[in-house]
């Protein structure tokens, strides 16, 4: 993503599906995990990422969803 200021961020975009498939394997230890830079969205269709983004952006929660690409 990049912002009005010309930085440039990312984040990891998972849909409900993907993250049950990967919390149900057996061999995923700790059976959780916390991601502060990630996005669950309903699908990849892109209307639901844009919309998505640009709730988060309208909530000034983006910045915080997202991580400096370096």
């Amino acid at each position: 993503m990049t912002f009005g200021d010309g930085s440039k961020r990312w984040s990891i975009l998972y849909t409900p599906d993907r993250l049950k498939n990967n919390l149900s394997r057996f061999d995923i230890d700790p059976p959780g995990l916390f991601i502060k830079h990630m996005i669950i969205v309903r699908s990849y269709n892109e209307d639901d990422i844009e919309r998505t983004l640009r709730y988060l952006e309208s909530e000034n929660e983006l910045f915080d969803a997202s991580m400096p690409l370096n």
